[in-house]
């Protein structure tokens, strides 16, 4: 398909009659930032756009029309991204931050193609025959875009119907123009010009006002007029005849055209007129036409109705009116040709390598079977795309019936409604997979190791993991060549994978830590795990284990392995790495380094939004909320604390659930509020690690070492040697009771023993997070892993010291923060982003923030004025 990203000139035919009026009203489009046009088909919006565009040829402009497919976020996305690349091709990499869920464009998409529009001269993106669009999540981001959009932009939203957007405050704000019907009309002046240009006759005042007035200045109607008069000796008769400016007239009208062609120009048009948009090679496929570009051209300069896409003349399209007339004949005439032609039009687009449209054509024809088996070959093609919703769309375009007992098929549309997010309709699809009486065992393994991959979505990890052991016990009992192959996902080898890694994440969600560990390590290990998207995600969660456990420095090098496969293979948008991003996140917190957990939290938790994993958005909110605690914004986690099962409206996975608990409790404590964070963990019966320290710290706030010790003997079991975390967090507490007890020597020994475990695994913020207590037991130390020790208490006294930001009168983000601790390495925005695992756009439009909000026009001067205000 082709988008026309260049300046739409080719959209003036050559008959068009300039309008200087409604030129000069499109001029006011400059000053505002949205301009909308509503009118029916044939009013000439699209001609007053391309005559506006020709008045402004240093104007950058981007011309999109929309088609019904867009409804697809990704694929409306990605051409909205291809076609700003003409304009400016560091835009190129902004469609991975579509989310993948969801029928919309997403919060970072829309933030990050405002920033990168940012840096646009004055430009104008132009959204044609939005009607089409039937998604009403793209129509709220299409709103919301316009308030981010940079006053240098300008979009122009053309409809033939109202938008169901909401533009009052625009309209009060005087920040939109609006351009109707009314608007549109042609008036009699116009009208005789145009007519003239058509017909080669000139009307008389009366005839032409007459056909002013039957039209209503209906641009469509008074062309189809025009032409028709080309047949026409008196003018004035035809114009007596004519009596009415409706649809059936212009059927008329588009008839007389049509019957006064050769019936060899008839058939042809006929025959291409099942094509959406037409090139030289695919109308001589479809015609047998010699000379496929001299007859599109010569069809334009007759003014058959024919509009060009792109500035080659190569691309071109009929009008909607008139296709729509061309295919009711053709229909009529020869019912059966038109299948004929519309296979012929996806055997075409398959040889070119355009498997979207040759699907598209072959739903169009019927052929079932024909479009099922290309969407099971290739739609892996679409699917690493992110165009999910595209290929769930021609699925559900096939007949119930004809796919009804498809297992492959149904098994397709369970995964691509897994990846999706879409879980209670997958599980519905793939249970009725597994219980369908001839369903094979090889279906039945497939169906099963989806539904254990559901895992990251299923509130219940117990669930999954019986469904994993039970496929792995399959595995090894059934012939692996009657695993069907759906989107070249599903081998044996995969399939073995997939399993083993959803039972160790499921283990892991659990919170059963070495049986997580051993699974994902044998899933890493097998033969299927060299595929990308697997490795990535195993990776991801295998880190995510080990930062939790407090095994810091080989969850960074797992979590970096991760970034590092996906961004080898083009994947570093892809969902898959959203476990490592977490898992960055959770290293950066536990070395006392919140600066530098915000980027991969941002991105971790944007990536996990994309398919809406809620088990995983679960940790992204556990990461939230420690990192708004240890940014000093104790309030604002409380919040996020208390918010979180009304905004995920699910079951976190048990160690998050304790977890949130435990830090809830730890903020109430070192506030002041020991009782109250007892009675906050008297909510929950668990003993585990994080439960059991607050419990002990709590009591021992409260100066009782008697119910710490308690706690403390009750929870044993969950103080697990091979977790440096509880391990750390166990010898703390003993050094906090041993102090209370007036034992100083063991207070010193103990708090010495958890100093030097953590100064090998770089646990800082554990000190910290155990409060003041134990912070003064580290530094009252002697002569104890000195350069660890001075780490820790700098550390928090950097917890108790008010941050600077507040001096500037736009405050940088903690995002910003992070890129501008890099400023002083001198590395370029190439090697920045590369560090990061993020994209040079990203980094680019940080740095342009920061530049702006220091007052600084380079980086020498970005880093002398963050250097004075305390920032580095």
């Amino acid at each position: 398909m082709i988008e026309s990203p260049a300046r739409p000139r080719h959209l003036v035919p050559p008959h068009a009659v300039d309008r200087p009026r409604l030129i000069r009203r499109m001029d006011e489009a400059l000053a505002v930032p949205l301009t909308v046009l509503v009118a029916p088909a044939g009013a000439g919006k699209s001609l007053l756009l391309g005559q506006w565009a020709a008045q402004h040829p240093d104007l950058p402009y981007l011309w999109l029309g929309i088609e019904v497919v867009d409804d697809d976020a990704v694929r409306f996305a990605s051409r909205l991204v291809r076609g700003l690349t003409a304009i400016s091709p560091e835009l190129a990499d902004l469609t991975g931050s579509v989310s993948l869920h969801g029928p919309g464009l997403g919060r970072p998409f829309l933030e990050a193609l405002a920033g990168q529009l940012a840096d646009l001269p004055e430009s104008v993106i132009v959204l044609d025959d939005l009607h089409q669009l039937s998604n009403t999540a793209l129509f709220a981001d299409l709103g919301s875009l316009v308030e981010v959009l940079p006053p240098t932009v300008h979009l122009v939203l053309s409809s033939r119907v109202d938008l169901p957007i909401a533009w009052s405050r625009h309209r009060l704000g005087g920040r939109m123009l609006e351009i109707r019907q009314a608007d549109l009309a042609f008036d009699e002046t116009d009208s005789a010009l145009l007519l003239e240009h058509l017909s080669g006759q000139t009307l008389s005042d009366d005839s032409v006002a007459a056909l002013v007035d039957r039209t209503e200045g209906w641009a469509a109607g008074l062309q189809l007029a025009g032409m028709t008069l080309k047949g026409h000796e008196d003018a004035d008769e035809f114009v007596c005849q004519f009596n009415g400016s409706d649809r059936l007239v212009a059927d008329y009208l588009s008839g007389e055209v049509l019957d006064g062609l050769s019936e060899g120009r008839r058939q042809q048009l006929l025959r291409i007129s099942v094509l959406g948009e037409m090139c030289a090679d695919l109308v001589v496929r479809l015609t047998g036409q010699v000379g496929g570009q001299q007859f599109l051209e010569d069809l334009e300069r007759e003014s058959m109705f024919l509009i060009p896409l792109d500035s080659r003349r190569e691309w071109f399209r009929f009008h909607h009116l008139f296709q729509d007339l061309l295919r009711f004949r053709l229909r009529a005439q020869e019912p059966k040709e038109e299948l004929r032609l519309l296979r012929a039009a996806a055997d075409w687009y398959l040889e070119q390598g355009e498997v979207n449209a040759a699907v598209e054509y072959l739903l169009r024809a019927k052929e079932w079977d024909l479009a099922l088996g290309l969407i099971l070959a290739r739609g892996s093609e679409v699917f690493e795309k992110g165009e999910m919703a595209t290929v769930i769309r021609w699925i559900d375009k096939v007949p119930p019936g004809v796919r009804k007992d498809r297992q492959d098929v149904n098994l397709l549309l369970g995964l691509l409604k897994v990846s999706e997010g879409q879980a209670t309709g997958a599980e519905d699809l793939l249970g009725r997979v597994v219980a369908h009486p001839d369903a094979s065992p090889g279906e039945r393994i497939c169906a099963q190791t989806l539904l254990a991959a559901l895992v990251q979505w299923r509130p219940n990890p117990n669930v999954s993991i019986t469904m994993a052991e039970r496929v792995i016990a399959m595995l090894e009992d059934t012939d692996r060549s009657t695993i069907p192959l759906v989107m070249d996902l599903s081998d044996a080898p995969s399939i073995e994978t997939v399993a083993l890694l959803s039972l160790g994440r499921a283990h892991l969600l659990a919170g059963h830590f070495g049986e997580g560990r051993r699974w994902l390590e044998r899933g890493l290990a097998s033969e299927g795990a060299t595929y990308s998207v697997w490795r990535v995600s195993g990776l991801g969660s295998l880190a995510l284990l080990e930062a939790w456990c407090g095994r810091i420095a080989h969850a960074e090098e797992l979590a970096v392995g991760a970034l590092a496969v996906a961004q080898d293979s083009g994947r570093l948008r892809h969902p898959s790495s959203a476990d490592a991003y977490l898992a960055l996140t959770s290293v950066a917190l536990e070395r006392g380094q919140p600066r530098r957990a915000s980027l991969s939290l941002h991105e971790g938790t944007f990536r996990a939004e994309q398919n809406q994993r809620l088990q995983l958005l679960w940790i992204a909110r556990l990461l939230s909320a420690q990192f708004l605690a240890a940014d000093g914004q104790a309030d604002q986690a409380i919040t996020s604390i208390v918010t979180a099962p009304r905004d995920l409206a699910t079951p976190a996975p048990p160690p998050v659930a304790d977890r949130l608990l435990a830090l809830h409790a730890r903020l109430l404590r070192l506030d002041g509020a020991s009782e109250q964070a007892r009675r906050v963990l008297a909510l929950t019966p668990s003993n585990s690690a994080p439960l059991s320290f607050e419990r002990g710290a709590s009591a021992l706030a409260l100066r009782d070492p008697g119910q710490a010790r308690k706690a403390m003997d009750a929870a044993d079991a969950a103080f697990d040697a091979g977790e440096p975390l509880s391990v750390v967090k166990r010898l703390m507490l003993g050094a906090w009771v041993a102090d209370l007890d007036g034992q100083s020597s063991d207070a010193r020994h103990l708090i010495g023993e958890a100093l030097e475990l953590a100064d090998r695994h770089s646990l800082v913020e554990v000190f910290v997070r155990a409060g003041p207590q134990v912070i003064r037991l580290v530094a009252k130390l002697p002569n104890r892993r000195a350069a660890f020790r001075e780490e820790v208490v700098a550390r928090a006294r950097e917890v108790l010291t008010p941050s600077p930001i507040s001096e500037l009168a736009d405050p940088l983000t903690v995002r910003e923060l992070e890129i501008l601790t890099f400023l002083p390495s001198r590395m370029t925005n190439a090697e920045l982003a590369e560090r990061c695992y993020v994209s040079v756009n990203t980094i680019k439009t940080h740095m342009a923030r920061i530049f702006r909000k220091l007052g600084a026009s380079n980086r020498r001067e970005a880093i002398a004025r963050a250097t004075e205000l305390g920032l580095l």
